[in-house]
């Protein structure tokens, strides 16, 4: 079936959101903000602060709170690399073979982050640096030249791979992402050397500048995102922000030119998240039990290490046979199950608990459901068998904190033993729900009715914000305090000035 795939982006000055729809569903949510960038695909130079043998690696300041994590596999040997086919297009997805390799303490290194800070661990890092583009990623310490395995047509690969040896350096290596096919040299040649280009930058500012520091940072998400998933396929892209859409105009236009027709500048009333459903479907995110269309549900339970999915039937009461039942509610299951491993980024362990079933084909065909359903994804899954309990245990590539962590915080209710939204998630929520009735309610009063946890922070970290959102939008707010309302929860009230 034939993914129809659609990006929305909303941006101001204080966060971008994007939204990932395929087939009317959402499936990934990313939000960037000043003071919580990710990390990922930054390289820094660091200085070795400990070696720890037993776990054979090095822990290695860069300028964070706490220190990055690199493995001794992960320094490179020149020369040693082989990158000769890919799983995904931005790995090398090749391990080096085990070598005998020793750090120094204050020793300085250059590095990449692979994976963002999560709860009390610091950022893993890696020597094997990268520099990715549209079509080619360049890798400074290594000389083979890789290709994307979902480029299938030999031919097409025989002539990518032709090309890029023709004009890339001997002491350099290339990913060939998927996007290069059908490419023509011009195009990939000149892709090449901006990357070249951005290397030996990186270079000179490491030779130049003293440990930690940082040399090379990724673009906004939005040009990220473009340049990652932007394809043919992609039927359009939604931008809310006039210079974000001039950024992403002006990209596609030097890459791809055909593409940047696709990208539309919205300028409806309604804020463009409401207006193509992702605010209704972000809701269910927070939600811990998810009702499925048979009258079947789902529970997610989140821990740091491994995630528990729990299928029942609930209210399916419809078919009179229970192993058609159990067999409906489990394939409607898979789907959804899929849906929020992505759209929630549940990484790590995942265990899930199906409703067992007496055929094995049956078994075999949920999971295969299931696989068939994140095809799409982009992080990195494997799986094992049902066992017989109806259990199925899969991993799944964690890169950055999941949905629930980038988005909440600690309950001061319940002490950590659950999670409610952040403070600034519903402050932007308040100015959100204001926006929906702007045109109502623009020139009166705005009373907000909240807690006294949301009230400390909306009129003391949030006054400056509310300040500058009142004066545009020409309102007057005041924020009261109710003692019966819940901490995250919130009234609104317009009153004439």
């Amino acid at each position: 079936m034939r993914v129809k795939t659609k990006i929305v982006l909303s941006s101001n000055e204080w966060e971008t959101r994007v939204a990932i729809i395929e087939n009317d569903r959402l499936v990934e949510f990313f939000v960037e903000r000043p003071d919580n960038r990710v990390l990922v695909g930054r390289i820094y130079k660091g200085r070795v602060e400990n070696v720890v043998k037993g776990l054979r690696g090095a822990f290695v300041g860069i300028g964070l709170r706490k220190n990055g994590f690199l493995p001794l596999t992960e320094i490179p040997e020149f020369d040693t690399l082989d990158v000769e086919d890919l799983e995904n297009d931005e790995k090398a997805g090749t391990k080096p073979q085990a070598r005998t390799i020793t750090l120094d303490e204050g020793e300085e290194v250059l590095v990449q982050v692979v994976k963002d800070p999560f709860a009390e661990k610091g950022a893993r890092i890696t020597s094997y640096v990268s520099i990715p583009g549209r079509s080619l990623v360049y890798f400074p310490n290594a000389e083979r030249v890789g290709i994307s395995r979902r480029i299938r047509d030999r031919r097409e690969r025989n002539r990518l791979r032709g090309l890029t040896r023709k004009f890339k350096s001997p002491h350099a290596g290339l990913i060939i992402r998927t996007v290069a096919e059908g490419a023509t040299p011009e195009e990939l040649k000149f892709e090449y050397g901006q990357l070249e280009k951005t290397w030996e930058q990186v270079r000179a500012k490491a030779e130049s500048t003293k440990a930690p520091a940082l040399l090379y940072d990724e673009p906004s998400i939005g040009v990220k995102l473009v340049r990652d998933l932007f394809t043919s396929s992609v039927e359009k892209m939604v931008v809310d922000s006039e210079e974000r859409y001039g950024e992403i105009s002006e990209y596609l236009t030097n890459v791809a030119p055909k593409l940047a027709r696709k990208v539309e500048l919205y300028r409806g009333e309604v804020p463009v998240m409401e207006h193509t459903g992702v605010e209704a479907e972000l809701e269910r995110v927070f939600q811990k039990r998810l009702w499925l269309k048979s009258g079947g549900f789902i529970t997610i339970d989140q821990t740091e290490a491994m995630v528990a999915i729990d299928v029942n039937t609930g209210r399916s009461a419809k078919e009179e046979d229970p192993e058609k039942l159990i067999l409906q509610t489990n394939l409607e299951a898979a789907q959804e199950i899929a849906c929020q491993i992505r759209l929630r980024d549940l990484a790590g362990l995942l265990i899930i608990d199906f409703i067992d079933m007496e055929d094995q084909k049956n078994m075999d065909r949920v999971v295969g459901e299931l696989r068939s359903y994140l095809s799409n994804d982009r992080a990195k899954a494997d799986y094992s068998k049902m066992s017989r309990f109806g259990l199925l245990e899969m991993t799944r590539e964690r890169t950055k904190p999941g949905m629930m962590y980038a988005m909440c915080e600690v309950c001061p209710t319940c002490k950590g033993s659950g999670r409610v939204r952040s403070r600034p998630e519903v402050a932007m929520k308040i100015e959100r729900a204001i926006l929906s009735k702007l045109q109502k309610i623009r020139g009166r009063r705005i009373r907000i009715l909240a807690s006294p946890w949301l009230t400390d922070f909306l009129t003391t970290e949030w006054y400056e914000r509310l300040s500058e959102f009142a004066r545009r939008y020409e309102l007057a707010i005041d924020v009261k305090t109710d003692y019966q309302i819940q901490p995250t929860d919130f009234r609104l009230l317009a009153e004439n000035v």
